[in-house]
C-alpha cells in the first residue's frame, strides 16, 4: 500500500483545489516560510481523523475552513481527500484503491467518507489500526512528535512505542474488557441487591403460602360440609313445597267451580241487564218521541197563531193600499186642475221672464233632488215592509225553540235526581272499602317502618364494612409500602455499609492504609482514620464543605508525626502511591478575627464560619480550624463577592452552592454532577437510614395491630348483616301479601271513584248543560222580545216614512210647479207654445204615474188577499195535523207507563241475582286468601331455597345441579352445623389470608434462582473478563518486549549509522510493570561518555530522536511516512546524513517531506513548490527533478 494522490479544497490556506500526485521514493513539499507548506501535513493528519484543533494549530475545528482575505469571501467548507493503492490488500477492504475523504462545514457539521461512502470515524480509524497509518501513528511526524520524544516525562514517549510495537489494537481490547468487567461488577452490585431484596421477601412469603394451603385445606372441607347441608336442607324444603303445591291445585279447583257459578249467575244477571238496558232505551226512545210529538204540537199551534198574525198584517196592508189608491186619484184630479191654472198663467209668465229665469236652475235642482229622495223612500218603505214578514217567521220559530227547550230542560233534572240517588249507593260501598284500605295500611305501614329500621340498619352496616373494608386495605397498603420502604432502606443501608466497609470513593492509597488499619492493631495505632470518617456535618452545609474541603477529606489524621511516617513508609515500601497526614500533635488551628466573625454576622446572606459548622472530637478541633478556620460559609455567590470585596479577599468563602472564592481573588464554581452522597456525607446517611428502618418497623408492627383489629370488626359486622337480611326477606315477604290485599281494595275504591267521579262529571255536564240551555232560553226569550220590538220599530218607521214621503211629495209638486212657472216666465212669447206644451206634457206624464202607482197597488192588494186564501188553508190543514198529534202523544203516554212497569219487575230480579253474585264473590275471596297464604308459605320457601343457591354460588359458584355430584352422608345436620363452626373457628384462627402468597412465592423463588444463575453467571463472566484481560496483558507485555527489543537494537544500529560511531539504548523505568512503565533514553555519541538524552545538545537530541524513528520504521516499515521539518534543528552536515538515510529507506517506505533544507531536496524523486502569489491563498507547483531549481 502506498499514497497515491492528495487533493485538498478549501482547507486553511487552500482556497482553491489542488491535487499532489505522490509516486515511490521521497517527494518533498518546500516553500518559503507562511506559504502554507505545512497545512499539506495538517490536512493529512485532519483526514485520518484528528479531531483536536490545538493540534492543527488552530482554536476550533471551523478555522481549518478558508477563512477568506481581502477579494476574497469566505468558503463554506474544507474538504481534504486521500487516495491509497491498495493492491496489496493491506487495508482491510476488497478494494485496489481506497480513497478516504473528510469534510467540514461553517455549522460544525462534519462528514467522512471511504470510496465516496458515508462511514463513521471509528470506521477509518479501526481500518488503519496497526498499519502504522493514523494521525497518533509514526506515519505523519512533525517537530511535536519530535518533541514528545524528547519530553523529560518518560511516559509521555510510550505511545509511540506502543503503536510502534503493535499493541495498540490489544490496548484497545483490554479497555473494553475493562469496560465490560466494570459493568457485570455493577450488574452484580445491583443482582446483588435484589437477591438481598428477595430474600427478605422469601421467608414471609413462604410462611404466608403455608398459611394459605392450611386456609385452602380448612376451605375445601368447609365446602364439602357446606354443600351438603345446603343440599338436604333444599331436599326438605322441596318436599313441603310438592305438599303445598297439592292443596294450592285443591283450592284453586274449588275456586274454579265457584267461578263457573258465578259465570252462570253472572251471565243471567248480565241478560237481565241487557233487557233493563233494553227498556231503558226503549223508555227513552218513546220519552224522545212523546217529546217530540209534543214539540209537533207547539210548533203547529205556533205556525197556526203566526198565520193568524200575518193574516191581520196582510188585512192592515190592504186597507193601507186602500188609501193610498183614493190619495193618488185625488192627486190626478189635482193635476187636472193644475192643468187649467198652467194655461192661464202663461201670459203672465212671459211678463215675468226676466224675474223667474234666474231661480229657473236652482228650481230645477231642487226638484230632482226631490224625485230622488221620494224614489229611495219609496223603496225604503218597500224594504221595511219585506223586514216585518222575514222577522215575523223568526217570531215564530223563536218561539218554537223556547218551547223545545224547556222541555230538554225538564229531562235534564230528572237525569240529575237519577245521579244522585246513585252516588249515595257508592258512596256507602267506599266508605265499607277504605275501612278495609285503613286495617291493611296500617299493618303496611308497621311492615314498612320494620323494613326500613332494617335496610337502615343494613345500609350502616353496609357502609361499616364498607369503611372497615377501605380502610384494612388503606391499612394493608400502608403495611405494604412500609415494607417496601424498609426493603428499600435496607438495601440502601446494607450498600453504604458495604462501601464504608470497602472504603469506596477513597484513593487507592488511603484505602490501603485504612483497611491495614482494619487488619492491624500494630499499625492502626495512631491512625485515627480519614477526616471525612471523623467529623459530621449537617446536609444542609455538605456541599460546603465539600468543595472547601476536596482532597483534604481523604486526609489521614493521626495522633503523632511518627504515625504519619510510619504510614508513609508503609506506602513508599509498597509502591501503594501517596497520601496526605494530619497529625494532631502538629497541625494547628487557625481563626478569623472576633471582630471580624461580629461584624460578617450583621452582614446579610451570612451564615457562618465553616469551623463552627462541623461536629468532631475536641481532638481534632485543630485539625478542622486548620481547613475550615478561615473559611466562611454565605447563602450565595453575590453575597461572597460583597463580602470578599469589602474585606479585601483576606479569608476564603464558600457558598452552599459549593461556589468558592479564594485569597487570591480566583474564583471556582459550576454545575455540580447529581449523584449519592460522598464521604463525608455517607456516615449521616447511614444513622438517618438506620433510625427511619426502626421507625418503620414500629410503624409496621402498629398497622400489623391496627389490620388485626379491623379483621375482626369487619367479621362481626358480616355476620350482623346476614342476620339482618333474612329478616329484611321475611318482612318483605309479609309485605306482598298485604300489599297484594290492599292493591285490590284500592283496585275497588278506584272503581267505585271513577264511577262516582264519571257520575260527578256527568252531573256537572248536565248543570252546565242545563245552565246553557237556561241561558239559551233567557237568549230566546230576549230575542222574541227583540223581535217583537223591532217588528214595532219597524212598522212606526213605515208609518214615519210615508207621512215624510207624503210632505216631499208636496215639495215635489211645488217644486215642480215652479219650475213651470219659471220656464213660462222665463221664454219668449215665440216659446211660450212649447212651454205650455211640455208643462202639460209633463202633467199627463205624471198622471200617467199616478195611474201606474195605482195598478201597481191595486196588484198587491189582489197578492195580499190570495195570501189571506192561502194562510187560511195552512190554518186548517194545521188543526187537523194537530188532532192526529194528540191521539199520537196519547199513545206514547200509554206505552210509557207499560215499559216502566215491566222495567220495575225486571229491577227486582236483577237485586236477587246481584245477592247471590255477592255470596259467591265472597266464597271465592276466602278460597283465594287461602291461596295467598299457601303462595307466602311457598315464596317463603322459595326464597329460602334461592338465598341457599345463592350462597352456593356466592360462595363456591355451584348451582344445586353441580352441588349434587357432590353429594354425600354427612350423618346428622346438627353434627355437620357444629363441624362447620369448628371449621369457620379454624379459618377464623389463620386471621388474614394472601392466597396469592403461593404463587407469589413460586414466583419469588423462581426470579431468586434466576437471578442467582444470573449472578453465577455475572460471577463466571467477571472470571473469564479477568482471564481476558490477564491474557490481553501478558499478549501485551510478551509483544511489548519483544518489539521493544527489537527497536532498541534497530536504535543502537541506526544511531551507530547516523552518527558514525557511539552506542544508544533504551531503558524501561519499571521492569515488573512494563505495560505503565516510563522508557528512558540513554545514548553515547562518539567521543562522548554514555548519557541522558535530556543532556544532550539540541542538534544531538534532535538527531538521537531522527534516530529512534528511523529504528521504529525499521522494525515496522509504513506504506508512507510524512516528515514535517524533522530536520530543522539539524546543522548541514547532519542534514545530509539525513538525507541518505533518508534515501536509503525510500525503497521501503514511501516519504513526503516538508522541509527548505538543501540537502534533503537534493535527495527528493519530485518537488512540490507551495507559493503565496496571492495574499492568503496558497498555490501548489511541482518540479521534475531534471529541472533546475534556484
Amino acid at each position: 500500500m502506498h499514497l497515491k494522490r492528495l487533493e485538498i479544497q478549501g482547507f486553511k490556506s487552500f482556497a482553491d483545489k489542488i491535487v499532489l500526485d505522490f509516486n515511490s521514493g521521497i517527494t518533498a513539499v518546500v516553500g518559503p516560510n507562511g506559504s502554507g507548506k505545512s497545512n499539506i501535513s495538517d490536512a493529512i493528519r485532519w483526514v485520518l481523523g484528528e479531531q483536536s484543533a490545538k493540534t492543527l494549530r488552530g482554536g476550533k475545528m471551523e478555522d481549518v475552513i478558508f477563512a477568506g482575505t481581502e477579494h476574497r469571501k469566505p468558503l463554506g467548507f474544507a474538504e481534504v481527500t486521500l487516495t491509497f493503492d491498495n493492491a496489496d490488500s493491506m487495508l482491510p477492504v476488497e478494494f485496489s484503491e481506497v480513497t478516504v475523504t473528510r469534510r467540514v462545514y461553517r455549522s460544525g457539521e462534519s462528514e467522512y467518507m471511504i470510496n465516496k461512502t458515508q462511514c463513521r470515524l471509528k470506521d477509518i480509524y479501526e481500518m488503519f489500526l496497526d498499519t502504522g497509518v493514523g494521525k497518533d501513528g509514526y506515519s505523519i511526524i512533525g517537530q511535536g512528535r519530535i518533541d514528545e520524544i524528547l519530553s523529560s516525562k518518560s511516559d509521555e514517549r510510550r505511545h509511540v512505542f506502543e503503536e510502534a510495537s503493535g499493541i495498540m489494537k490489544y490496548k484497545v481490547r483490554k479497555q473494553e474488557a475493562e469496560k465490560k468487567l466494570e459493568m457485570t461488577r455493577q450488574n452484580l452490585i445491583r443482582i446483588n441487591d435484589i437477591i438481598g431484596e428477595l430474600e427478605i421477601q422469601l421467608e414471609p412469603l413462604r410462611e404466608q403460602a403455608e398459611v394459605a394451603k392450611r386456609f385452602l385445606s380448612l376451605r375445601e372441607s368447609l365446602r364439602e360440609l357446606e354443600v351438603n347441608v345446603y343440599i338436604e336442607n333444599i331436599t326438605r324444603f322441596k318436599e313441603k313445597l310438592e305438599e303445598f303445591e297439592k292443596n294450592y291445585i285443591t283450592i284453586n279447583q274449588n275456586i274454579e267451580s265457584e267461578n263457573s257459578k258465578l259465570e252462570e249467575i253472572t251471565n243471567l244477571n248480565q241478560r237481565n241487564l241487557n233487557l233493563l238496558k233494553d227498556m231503558d232505551n226503549r223508555l227513552e226512545q218513546a220519552k224522545q218521541e212523546f217529546y217530540a210529538i209534543d214539540g209537533n204540537l207547539e210548533k203547529c199551534s205556533s205556525e197556526i197563531r203566526l198565520n193568524e198574525e200575518k193574516k191581520s198584517n196582510l188585512t192592515s196592508n190592504i186597507s193601507r193600499l186602500d188609501g193610498e189608491i183614493a190619495e193618488i186619484e185625488e192627486k190626478i184630479k189635482e193635476l187636472s186642475g193644475e192643468e187649467e191654472q198652467k194655461n192661464d198663467k202663461i201670459n203672465y209668465l212671459n211678463e215675468r221672464y226676466g224675474e223667474y229665469s234666474l231661480k229657473l236652475e236652482e228650481s230645477e235642482q231642487q226638484f230632482k233632488a226631490i224625485l230622488d229622495t221620494l224614489d229611495e223612500n219609496e223603496r225604503y218603505i218597500e224594504n221595511l215592509k219585506s223586514s216585518i214578514m222575514e222577522k215575523l217567521d223568526i217570531q215564530s220559530d223563536k218561539r218554537t225553540q223556547i218551547n223545545n227547550v224547556k222541555n230538554h230542560i225538564e229531562i235534564i233534572q230528572k237525569r240529575q235526581a237519577s245521579i244522585d240517588e246513585e252516588q249515595y249507593k257508592l258512596i256507602l260501598e267506599k266508605d265499607r272499602e277504605s275501612m278495609k284500605k285503613e286495617d291493611l295500611s296500617e299493618g303496611i305501614s308497621k311492615v314498612n317502618e320494620l323494613i326500613k329500621n332494617i335496610k337502615e340498619q343494613l345500609d350502616a352496616l353496609y357502609e361499616k364494612r364498607k369503611d372497615l373494608g377501605l380502610k384494612l386495605e388503606e391499612e394493608k397498603k400502608r403495611q405494604n409500602n412500609v415494607r417496601s420502604e424498609i426493603q428499600v432502606k435496607t438495601s440502601r443501608l446494607r450498600m453504604l455499609k458495604e462501601m464504608e466497609k470497602n472504603l469506596e470513593g477513597y484513593n487507592r492509597s488511603v484505602k490501603v492504609v485504612l483497611q491495614a488499619c482494619q487488619q492491624s492493631r500494630d499499625f492502626g495505632r495512631g491512625i485515627h482514620g480519614a477526616l471525612a470518617q471523623l467529623i459530621t456535618v449537617d446536609k444542609r452545609y455538605e456541599t460546603a464543605i465539600e468543595m472547601t474541603l476536596g482532597g483534604a477529606l481523604q486526609n489521614i489524621v493521626t495522633t503523632t508525626e511518627e504515625d504519619a511516617k510510619r504510614a508513609i513508609e508503609f506506602l513508599k515500601k509498597n509502591r501503594l502511591g501517596r497520601a496526605t497526614f494530619l497529625p494532631i500533635s502538629a497541625v494547628k488551628g487557625r481563626y478569623l478575627e472576633e471582630s471580624i466573625i461580629n461584624q460578617l454576622r450583621s452582614q446579610e446572606g451570612f451564615i457562618g464560619v465553616a469551623s463552627d459548622l462541623i461536629s468532631c472530637s475536641p481532638e481534632y478541633r485543630g485539625i478542622v480550624l486548620s481547613f475550615l478556620g478561615k473559611v466562611v460559609v454565605v447563602e450565595n455567590l453575590d453575597t461572597a463577592i460583597k463580602i470578599a470585596r469589602r474585606y479585601g479577599y483576606s479569608f476564603r468563602i464558600v457558598t452552599l452552592e459549593g461556589d468558592l472564592l479564594s485569597t487570591t481573588g480566583s474564583m471556582s464554581g459550576g454545575s455540580k454532577t447529581q449523584k449519592e452522597s460522598g464521604i463525608l456525607g455517607r456516615n449521616r446517611e447511614v444513622t438517618e437510614l438506620s433510625e427511619g428502618i426502626e421507625k418503620l418497623k414500629s410503624d409496621e408492627e402498629e398497622l400489623e395491630k391496627s389490620c388485626n383489629s379491623i379483621s375482626s370488626m369487619l367479621s362481626d359486622v358480616v355476620d350482623q348483616i346476614s342476620d339482618n337480611e333474612n329478616s329484611l326477606k321475611n318482612n318483605e315477604l309479609i309485605k306482598i301479601r298485604d300489599e297484594s290485599h290492599l292493591a285490590q281494595v284500592e283496585e275497588n275504591i278506584k272503581r267505585i271513584l271513577a264511577r262516582v267521579d264519571m257520575l260527578k262529571q256527568e252531573k256537572e255536564q248536565l248543570i252546565r248543560q242545563e245552565t246553557e240551555i237556561e241561558e239559551e232560553l233567557k237568549k230566546y226569550e230576549e230575542e222574541l222580545t227583540l223581535i217583537e220590538k223591532d217588528i214595532e220599530k219597524t212598522r212606526s218607521k213605515i208609518a214615519l216614512n210615508q207621512e215624510k214621503s207624503k210632505e216631499q211629495q208636496g215639495v215635489r209638486d211645488k217644486l215642480h210647479a215652479d219650475i213651470t212657472d219659471y220656464k213660462i216666465s222665463v221664454n219668449s212669447i215665440l216659446e211660450s207654445m212649447e212651454a205650455v206644451r211640455e208643462s202639460l206634457e209633463r202633467i199627463q206624464n205624471e198622471k200617467n204615474s199616478h195611474a201606474k202607482g195605482i195598478e201597481r197597488r191595486i196588484a198587491e192588494k189582489k197578492r195580499n188577499e190570495q195570501e189571506i186564501a192561502s194562510l187560511e188553508e195552512k190554518n186548517e190543514g194545521l188543526g187537523q195535523l194537530i188532532k192526529r198529534y194528540e191521539e199520537a202523544k196519547s199513545g206514547k203516554t200509554f206505552e210509557i207507563d207499560r215499559i216502566t212497569e215491566e222495567k220495575k219487575v225486571r229491577e227486582e230480579e236483577s237485586a236477587d241475582t246481584v245477592e247471590k253474585i255477592t255470596q259467591i264473590n265472597k266464597n271465592i275471596l276466602l278460597l283465594q286468601e287461602e291461596c295467598n297464604r299457601i303462595e307466602v308459605k311457598k315464596a317463603r320457601i322459595e326464597s329460602d331455597m334461592e338465598s341457599i343457591q345463592n350462597r352456593m354460588w356466592d360462595e363456591y359458584e355451584l348451582t344445586y345441579t353441580n352441588a349434587l355430584e357432590l353429594k354425600k352422608d354427612i350423618g346428622s345436620i346438627t353434627q355437620a352445623q357444629k363441624k362447620i363452626n369448628e371449621l369457620r373457628s379454624n379459618i377464623k384462627e389463620l386471621g388474614p389470608v394472601n392466597v396469592a402468597a403461593i404463587e407469589d412465592y413460586i414466583k419469588t423463588k423462581e426470579r431468586f434462582e434466576f437471578m442467582s444463575a444470573q449472578r453465577n453467571d455475572m460471577e463466571q463472566a467477571e472470571k473469564k473478563l479477568y482471564r481476558i484481560i490477564s491474557e490481553i496483558v501478558a499478549k501485551m507485555k510478551t509483544q511489548f518486549m519483544e518489539q521493544f527489543k527489537l527497536i532498541n537494537e534497530n536504535f543502537n544500529k541506526v544511531f551507530r549509522e547516523l552518527f558514525e560511531g557511539g552506542r544508544a539504548e533504551l531503558i524501561l523505568l519499571d521492569k515488573e510493570n512494563v505495560l505503565e512503565s516510563g522508557i528512558e533514553i540513554e545514548v553515547q555519541p562518539p567521543g562522548k561518555k554514555l548519557q541522558n538524552l535530556m543532556l544532550l545538545s539540541g542538534g544531538e537530541r534532535a538527531f538521537t530522536a531522527i534516530a529512534l524513528l528511523f529504528a521504529i520504521l525499521r522494525l515496522n516499515p509504513t506504506p508512507f511516512c510524512v516528515l514535517d521539518e524533522i530536520e530543522a534543528a539539524l546543522d548541514d552536515a547532519n542534514v545530509y546524513k539525513f538525507a541518505q538515510y533518508l534515501k536509503k529507506y525510500s525503497n521501503i517506505t514511501q516519504f513526503a517531506v516538508i522541509t527548505h533544507r538543501k540537502g534533503t531536496m537534493e535527495v527528493s524523486d519530485a518537488l512540490y513548490g507551495v507559493t503565496m502569489q496571492e495574499h492568503g491563498v496558497s498555490k501548489v507547483v511541482s518540479l521534475k527533478m531534471g529541472e533546475k531549481v534556484s
